[in-house]
């Protein structure tokens, strides 16, 4: 079926819309919208199903029916054989031609699926049929019309996760200002399991090493440690050890008696101290001078520090949280890191995943900044044009987090129009070459995932399916399909 039109370009269309939408009345309309518009059909349904078999029909697009009436049969066909249906022409279908609502309404061609994502009590079906004078549903239509299906349950999955990541964040936040946890926005997988460790991590006493790139949140997991341990009610300090002066790190990190060096007027607690009972976050961690680190091992060990000046340790009870945006064993192989100290940091390491591996997370996270500084500079109501989402998308964010605040904020103030365009937001390199078909999109989708994996796993086909999140054997099935070579 083919108005015309390609697919992808009406598709695009659409998904413009989906990508802002979050409410799953919302996702389950234009999601319908979509599929009747990219398979020129004409209607498409949403069907609840309890568990008393009783169906209803919650979301419509398209024709209307008068009595809104749709095959039973082809539903039971998809819960039977629990896979998607296809039934090109019911007249030449033996079961549905005697059908009563088939006939009563001239309808022609079926594609149905049971949407897996629905809720756990009931079943859904994203239901789409067309009479007899438009063409009947192809192969070509069917292979669109599972890829438009699973694009919903995917939409669905998403606004859930964002529902529990509010409730989470509500529960976490306390009497913690929410901009605390603004990072927690996302829908990756890989973003899931990291605070995921984290949240396992927090009730425990041992150290936990956060590994990742600069502005990926380190140090919102770190207060997420914190604030769900049993030490909530004490400190957290934050301290950036590549930020602290290499004469006064000691001293700034462990106090100093009165007199211990020119300009010590007073004595003066350290970090360690003023954290007693609470949480020290040590960024960049591989930053402390050798000389630093042996005193560092001290507190961790033994629960002591010794101020600069003084010949008596005063007791500690801190639990730190690190982090660092280097490997700490090439540091310890350079003899720039103490191994022991290494070991004792590196109890609970969790990988904090950028940017750029953690797929739509970019465009949450704009759409998430773009709302908070439309409204912190005069209120406005301002968008994302379908170019600037897809920018957003294909831009690598080297500064992750932290670079998608600047460049939208500075955007929300520079832009001349309620839409934020491309040129507003600054991207270089994001152009993609256009598709005529959907089909020729996920090739090229599929053939640049493949590409980056192996950039990250050189030669090695197990890595690299690791990275892509298949199996050894669903790579090779890949690798033939668009004839690529592995050097």
């Amino acid at each position: 079926m083919s108005n015309g039109v390609s697919p992808i370009a009406d598709a695009l269309k659409l998904m413009a819309r989906l990508a802002g939408e979050n409410d799953e009345t919302g996702l389950l309309r234009q999601g319908l919208e979509l599929c009747v518009k990219v398979l020129d059909c004409d209607r498409g349904l949403i069907i609840a199903e309890n568990g008393d078999g009783k169906r209803t029909i919650i979301e419509h697009a398209g024709k209307t029916l008068a009595d809104q009436s749709f095959s039973r049969t082809a539903l039971r066909l998809v819960r039977e054989k629990g896979e998607p249906l296809l039934i090109s022409d019911t007249i030449e279908d033996e079961e549905l031609s005697v059908q009563e609502s088939i006939a009563r309404h001239d309808i022609r061609s079926i594609l149905c699926t049971q949407i897996s994502s629905w809720k756990r009590d009931a079943a859904a079906y994203l239901y789409l049929d067309s009479q007899t004078d438009r063409h009947p549903f192809s192969n070509d239509d069917f292979d669109n019309f599972r890829i438009l299906s699973h694009l919903l349950e995917s939409l669905l999955n998403k606004s859930e996760r964002l529902a529990e990541q509010e409730a989470t964040i509500e529960v976490l936040k306390g009497k913690v200002e929410q901009k605390q946890f603004e990072d927690l926005i996302f829908n990756s997988r890989k973003f899931e399991h990291c605070l995921k460790l984290v949240k396992q991590s927090a009730p425990a006493q041992v150290p936990v090493l956060l590994i990742g790139e600069t502005g990926t949140g380190k140090e919102e997991l770190a207060r997420i440690v914190h604030t769900l341990s049993p030490r909530k009610a004490k400190p957290f300090l934050a301290v950036n050890c590549g930020a602290l002066p290499q004469n006064l790190i000691e001293s700034q990190l462990f106090g100093h008696e009165k007199g211990a060096f020119t300009g010590a007027i007073s004595s003066k607690r350290g970090y360690f101290e003023e954290a007693d009972g609470g949480t020290l976050f040590l960024d960049e961690v591989g930053e402390l001078p050798m000389q630093v680190q042996a005193q560092f091992l001290r507190a961790l060990q033994q629960g002591e520090i010794m101020r600069v000046g003084s010949a008596k340790p005063a007791k500690v009870d801190v639990r730190i949280v690190s982090a660092t945006n280097v490997m700490l064993e090439d540091a310890v192989d350079k003899g720039a890191f103490r191994k022991d100290l290494y070991y004792r940091l590196n109890v609970m390491p969790i990988t904090v995943p950028p940017i750029r591996e953690r797929g739509e997370d970019a465009l949450l996270l704009a759409n998430f900044f773009l709302k908070k500084y439309a409204e912190a500079f005069g209120g406005k109501h301002m968008t994302l044009s379908r170019e600037a989402q897809k920018a957003i998308m294909a831009y690598a964010w080297p500064g992750n987090v932290r670079e998608i605040q600047n460049k939208v904020q500075r955007a929300v103030i520079t832009s001349p129009t309620p839409t934020i365009s491309k040129d507003d937001l600054d991207l270089a390199g994001t152009d993609r070459p256009a598709h005529s078909t959907l089909r020729e999109a996920r090739e090229a989708v599929d053939r640049e995932m493949i590409d980056m994996s192996f950039e990250r796993a050189p030669g090695n086909l197990t890595q690299a399916a690791g990275i892509l999140g298949i199996d050894r054997k669903s790579l090779r099935i890949l690798l033939e399909k668009y004839d690529i070579e592995i050097k």
